[in-house]
């Protein structure tokens, strides 16, 4: 070991607070920093092979969608009037909502076909395995319906499905022919034969689908589920309720969302704590979506001060550093 590095340990080690923030300085690493319309803030999805991240805006009229370079972090175009997003990367395609319309763009962000579909679209979910994308609407006049389309054809799958209730929160596709909504406060679920049932557990906002666990927030706790047979396997008891959640399938890393904290606490897929990042000052983290690839989160964050939005390109350092995890540096 050098001088200097023995130096600087000595002055870490001798201060608790220094060491605190060094500690979560390198379980995190903010690369940038990237201002967004804030009619693009909301649903994100992430083009690892193109290197794109998309953030398109929520359902209010007048919602946009922003095409960003997650390489060089320059923003690439955007396109008015749309709401929510997901990518299909066979095709490198992304399905977006619009008005009354279901649109789909190519990778040159050239509009393929528009469906009408009325009611708000305004999230969009992938099942990569049933080549399904779910499109759902929040309209928020107490029965938001769903829609399901054929990725390949781009046609409608049956006829639009009614959870009942205003759906509130982007749903979650598993590769299971099966939609997790909560939709009037009750969480549900939907077959792809138009099937809706409650579940024992709470809203789904993530999964993995390698491993086929879902992700949920009920109250102020956090529930691993298998989506093979939608048990409950680990409970974390956690103070506040996430607002949102994003995860790393590589590293099997999950991301909680704290937007009145503004901070992103990151637990492993066994429920375990691992670190948090803080989020820059007066940041308050609102949405997520992880390039699993490269260990990068992309998050739309709103400052309170400024009153703009942005969004932040963090790389996840959290388990480089420890034996044994994936995506630590053995050698």
């Amino acid at each position: 070991m050098s001088p200097i590095r023995s130096t600087v340990r000595s002055i870490i080690s001798a201060a608790v607070v220094v060491w605190a923030l060094a500690g979560l300085a390198s379980a995190q690493n903010i690369l940038a920093t990237i201002s967004i319309p804030t009619a693009s803030a909301g649903q994100i999805a992430v083009d690892p092979a193109l290197q794109l991240v998309y953030t398109g805006g929520g359902p209010l009229a007048g919602s946009s969608l922003t095409v960003i370079n997650s390489s060089t972090y320059a923003v690439v175009t955007t396109i008015s009037s749309s709401a929510g997003v997901s990518v299909d990367m066979k095709q490198d395609n992304f399905w977006t909502g619009s008005g009354g319309n279901v649109n789909v763009y190519g990778s040159n962000d050239t509009e393929i076909t528009s469906i009408p579909v009325g009611s708000c679209p305004a999230a969009v979910a992938f099942d990569c395995h049933k080549r399904y994308m779910w499109v759902s609407s929040e309209c928020g006049t107490g029965n938001d319906p769903v829609w399901i389309f054929d990725a390949d054809t781009m046609a409608m799958v049956g006829s639009a499905i009614t959870p009942s209730g205003t759906i509130t929160t982007p749903p979650v596709a598993s590769n299971n022919d099966t939609l997790y909504v909560t939709s009037g406060g009750t969480s549900r679920m939907i077959t792809a034969n138009g099937v809706v049932s409650n579940t024992t557990f709470g809203t789904v906002m993530a999964i993995d689908s390698n491993t086929y666990k879902l992700f949920a927030t009920s109250g102020n706790n956090l529930q691993v589920i298998s989506a093979h047979d939608n048990a409950v396997t680990k409970t974390a008891t956690l103070t506040y309720t996430p607002n949102a959640m994003g995860v790393n399938n590589a590293m099997a890393h999950i991301y909680l969302l704290n937007s009145a904290a503004g901070k992103i606490d990151v637990y492993t897929e066994a429920a375990k704590k691992l670190t948090t990042f803080t989020m820059p000052t007066n940041d308050q983290p609102n949405s997520i979506a992880v390039d699993s690839v490269r260990g990068l989160l992309f998050v739309d964050v709103f400052n309170t001060s400024s009153q703009t939005w942005s969004m932040l390109v963090i790389q996840d350092l959290s388990t480089v550093r420890l034996c044994g995890y994936a995506g630590s540096c053995d050698y």
